[in-house]
């Protein structure tokens, strides 16, 4: 064989190499797409949800199993700073217990109300710990869409290697890798800045809720700064600093 026989195998071999990388990483981002497409409609969708019931819903997001729910939430609507999705339940009979010395110091009827569960959540919410005081359960029946009834819980490709990369949520000070977190949409039609990052550990999408409009964006990439997103007011302003302890809607 000549020197250029030999050049001419090697690009071929090379040239296939590239081609069946390329077609592998096609057929793997094709994957990301999807969910981060079905992310993005479920995010919208749960906006929907909360305008035509009028009544609060949130995106539950778990990262390290890959999944998230919608969830409908009745009472207390708003969102304590870095609050926890798993309430310790300790902390929750402590909370109680302490409700109930300080009731004990008032007069009798200053928790008067005919609903006894109502009377829970004074008491809980005096003693300074929102943990009765709203509840939140999967979305089902004939508002998810589906007709079996099972609900707006979705699952990533984890098998594939699709996986939540980072969240950023506004009642977070800081971006999430591990840990539950929870993303809200008002009635109003408003609801809380997010920044949801997937990847398959060579691609990412972006996925951003923004706060005024409820409106969900995909972006392919990597945002250059999320506080480009997450610091910006409602007139596109960036902001000096986070809003204070607490995001009330």
């Amino acid at each position: 064989m000549t020197v250029l026989e030999i050049m001419i195998v090697l690009a071929i071999l090379g040239g296939g190499v590239v081609l069946v990388r390329t077609g592998f990483r096609m057929l793997t981002k094709a994957d990301l797409v999807e969910n981060a497409v079905e992310l993005s409609a479920v995010l919208r969708r749960a906006g929907q949800l909360a305008i035509e019931n009028g009544e609060m819903h949130r995106v539950v997001l778990n990262i390290e199993k890959g999944i998230y729910v919608v969830e409908v939430c009745q009472g207390q609507v708003s969102i304590l700073r870095n609050e926890q999705l798993n309430v310790d339940p300790e902390k929750a009979k402590d909370a109680m217990e302490r409700g109930r010395q300080r009731m004990g110091q008032l007069p009798a009827d200053a928790f008067a109300s005919g609903d006894a569960d109502e009377g829970i959540k004074r008491v809980t919410a005096l003693a300074g710990h929102h943990v009765a005081d709203r509840t939140c359960a999967p979305a089902t029946t004939a508002v998810t869409g589906d007709v079996e009834g099972k609900g707006w819980e979705r699952s990533l490709y984890s098998a594939k290697g699709i996986k939540f990369k980072e969240i950023w949520v506004q009642h977070r000070d800081e971006g999430i890798t591990k840990e539950p977190v929870a993303i809200y949409f008002f009635p109003m039609g408003s609801a809380e800045k997010a920044v949801i990052e997937l990847t398959d550990g060579s691609d990412t999408f972006t996925v951003l809720v923004h706060g005024l409009t409820g409106r969900v964006e995909l972006r392919d990439g990597t945002l250059r700064s999320v506080d480009d997103h997450m610091m910006k007011n409602v007139m596109g302003d960036r902001d000096a600093e986070r809003d204070g302890a607490e995001a009330d809607r």
